[in-house]
């Protein structure tokens, strides 16, 4: 009877719902290679306090040492998909992505169990994580932030897990209380007066091939002009376009560039038109 592999396997025949025999013929060959008798068959339902999730076709074989689910049977029966983790797992509606079920596993098998399986779980509740995966998510908050999130339940951290002290460079950058600058001595009356330059180098390529932005912020207004480019060669026809964009638009013409002498702007074209 070719069933082993397309169905769940029980030990008792206490949760069946009308409950076929069948002959002492009916076998199966488990995983040490011995033939166990099947009894009977039929269909089933995940026990209380369990969310009402069918078991079909569930074999009835009372030699073996534990209950089987076959996941692929049990989540086309339900319409519903199973999340694991190395805590546990959770069935999650397939439509919705809402969780029916959590349950924790702290062996090597995933058991259904009744730990979390009968608390209502939502979406948006966040897993439980290492405070150390908080800490990094969250752009490196202090302890007491994360004690703070986790006492409101905004968090959940896995029980006793605590901050890896390694020293991380942009902890102490995301808590500057001012920017390490001394104040500027530019007086402008007008926009357009200064325009200040930079050319970022973006870590990776964009969709379109773009490597670098090119920034022209206003000294006057604080307006900001972002241009994406491929080649810092094009710095400068960038920079053509956008004053004669200003002298269109505004009437007015630039009256001054800074910028940090890099070669994109220390080169005879720039030069010339200054």
């Amino acid at each position: 009877m070719d069933t082993g592999a397309t169905s769940h396997m029980t030990s008792t025949n206490g949760n069946l719902s009308s409950y076929f025999n069948l002959s002492k013929n009916n076998s199966i060959i488990v995983g040490n290679g011995h033939s166990v008798s099947i009894h009977g068959f039929r269909n089933a339902n995940l026990p209380p306090p369990h969310p009402l999730l069918a078991l079909s076709n569930v074999i009835h074989a009372p030699k073996l040492i534990k209950n089987l689910i076959f996941v692929r049977k049990f989540t086309t029966d339900n319409h519903v998909y199973v999340e694991f983790d190395p805590f546990g797992f959770s069935v999650k509606d397939f439509q919705t992505g809402t969780v029916l079920m959590r349950c924790e596993s702290q062996g090597q098998l995933y058991p259904i169990t009744n730990i979390t399986s009968n608390k209502t779980v939502f979406p948006s509740e966040f897993a439980a994580l290492s405070t150390s995966v908080w800490h990094d998510r969250l752009g490196h908050p202090g302890a007491s932030i994360l004690d703070s999130l986790r006492k409101n339940k905004m968090i959940d951290c896995i029980p006793n897990s605590k901050i890896n002290l390694t020293f991380f460079h942009s902890c102490p950058l995301g808590k500057h209380g001012k920017m390490p600058f001394i104040d500027s001595h530019n007086s402008t009356f007008m926009p357009f007066d200064i325009l200040h330059s930079d050319v970022w180098t973006s870590p990776i390529l964009s969709a379109s091939g773009h490597k670098y932005y090119v920034l022209y912020l206003d000294d006057y207004s604080n307006f900001l002009w972002t241009f994406p480019i491929s080649h810092k060669s094009q710095v400068f026809p960038t920079f053509e376009n956008l004053i004669a964009y200003i002298k269109n638009q505004f009437d007015r013409e630039v009256k001054n560039i800074q910028c940090d002498n890099g070669r994109e702007y220390a080169n005879g074209s720039f030069q010339k038109l200054c």
